[in-house]
């Protein structure tokens, strides 16, 4: 088994014409390269920011406000009643999303570090907003650009912090709007805590749902983290994360047998940094590591390892990212890994050369059961081959590599993308069925359906 197909395939998103060459004799080196300072690529760079996209939701918010209170939107209760939104208003919606689908696409078939572009989407799936919920959607690509790229590589509690203080997240686990009851605002006005954010930093996010937390530690961290808010227009910075102290609940909290003290926003900094180095954390993260990149039963060797790393380092990822290369069942188990739908379109682009536009992209995938930013809850996609080898999913993935091999140059020699693509992993009787296919598109499409390309 060549060590390059598996770096390409199990690293990144897949092996083209020119990924041989790049990555030379030594694969382990190529993969660790990546890791030194990887740019931004092209594709995504000039994308607006997630603050400005909330300040003009709160300025579309405030407006609509006006126009209640002036009697120009009629009665929301009344059956039928309340504007449609206007066609050049969808229509900008529709293309400023498939604008941010067509930017992650082109930086995953053409960036120039093929692992880092898995770990962002590996790590934006572990801390999953979803456009699922309106509000969320046109914020879920600048999350992953400004919560997710940058700490990909650093400590994981950076990674947690900027998650946590995402305006995405906030208003995705509704902690911008969670109020301390016995706080100033919550007295007042009579509103409640919001335990989403702290139910899932712990159950999803860091310890796991065995990590040995209980419920009062999911309302004790709730509780820590109201005031974790987003900024309002009147606020200086509008959109980025504000800690308002008025909704901060007051007073001595217990978490995970660790009392802390009334501090206002320090109490979720140190409680984010605890929960971050907390042994069940480095347990937690090892397994989805290992599971996603080496099998959905990873060996427990390979997990107690990554484990070790993450708990000596406290937690850095790069460290964690080059024992994760270094361990001998990541090229003992190739192929696995069942692709995603993502996985699976990516590395098809890569291996033919085609870019799908985004106009096509999006519902491809849509209907492949994965649309890009549509996770179905916190969990994020499944990574395992259960959630993606249905009948019905199966049949959808032959269709689509059907219709993508007709949109390929009717000049690629199907043979050569699989030499490329899998080299020694095509067994022989498929590369007979497919030297004799009728046609050369007919002969393409069986190399993408085939189950070494379905694997990684």
């Amino acid at each position: 088994m060549s060590d390059a197909i598996i770096a390409a395939n199990r690293f990144g998103y897949g092996a083209g014409p020119s990924t041989r060459a790049a990555i030379g004799g030594d694969p382990k080196a190529w993969l660790k390269a990546q890791l030194a300072a990887a740019k931004v690529p092209a594709s995504l760079r000039g994308l607006p920011d997630g603050a400005s996209l909330v300040v003009t939701e709160l300025q579309l918010r405030k407006q609509r406000q006006e126009m209640k209170r002036q009697g120009l939107i009629p009665d929301q209760s009344k059956p039928g009643a309340g504007p449609e939104p206007k066609p050049e208003q969808q229509q900008a919606a529709r293309r400023f999303y498939l604008d941010e689908v067509g930017a992650r696409y082109l930086a995953a078939c053409d960036g120039p570090a093929p692992l880092v572009e898995r770990l962002v989407a590996f790590w934006a799936n572990h801390f999953t907003v979803s456009g699922v919920r309106p509000v969320v959607r046109p914020l879920a690509g600048a999350f992953e650009r400004e919560a997710i790229r940058p700490h990909v590589l650093g400590a994981f509690a950076d990674l947690v912090f900027a998650a946590v203080q995402h305006p995405a997240m906030g208003l995705y686990l509704d902690n911008a709007v969670s109020v301390g009851p016995e706080s100033r605002i919550g007295e007042r006005r009579d509103r409640g805590l919001n335990e989403n954010l702290g139910r899932e930093l712990l159950e999803l996010h860091t310890l796991g749902v065995d990590g040995g937390y209980t419920e009062e530690d999911v309302r004790a961290l709730a509780r820590i983290l109201t005031g974790w808010s987003v900024g309002r227009l009147q606020d200086p910075e509008p959109g980025h994360f504000r800690f308002f102290e008025p909704i901060h609940e007051p007073g001595p909290k217990t978490l995970l047998g660790r009392t802390y003290p009334e501090g206002g926003m320090r109490e979720g900094i140190e409680a984010i940094i605890d929960v971050a180095r907390h042994p069940s954390t480095a347990r937690h993260i090892a397994r989805k590591l290992a599971v996603h990149f080496i099998a959905d039963q990873p060996p427990p060797g390979a997990v107690d390892r990554l484990a070790s790393v993450f708990r000596e380092s406290h937690g850095n990822l790069r460290d964690v990212t080059e024992a994760l290369i270094e361990l001998p069942e990541v090229w003992q188990n190739y192929q696995k890994k069942v692709k995603t739908p993502w996985d699976l379109v990516v590395s098809a682009s890569i291996a033919t050369g085609v870019r799908l536009p985004p106009e096509q992209l999006a519902p491809a995938l849509n209907r492949l059961g994965q649309a890009v930013f549509m996770a179905p809850s916190p969990a994020g996609w499944g990574d395992d081959a259960a959630s993606w080898v249905g009948p019905e999913a199966v049949l959808r993935r032959v269709e689509w590599c059907q219709a993508f091999a007709e949109r390929a140059d009717p000049a690629l020699d199907p043979m050569s993308v699989a030499v490329t693509s899998l080299g020694e992993t095509l067994p022989a009787a498929a590369r007979e069925t497919i030297a004799f296919a009728e046609s050369r598109q007919s002969a393409l499409a069986m190399v993408l359906a085939s189950p070494a390309f379905q694997r990684r």
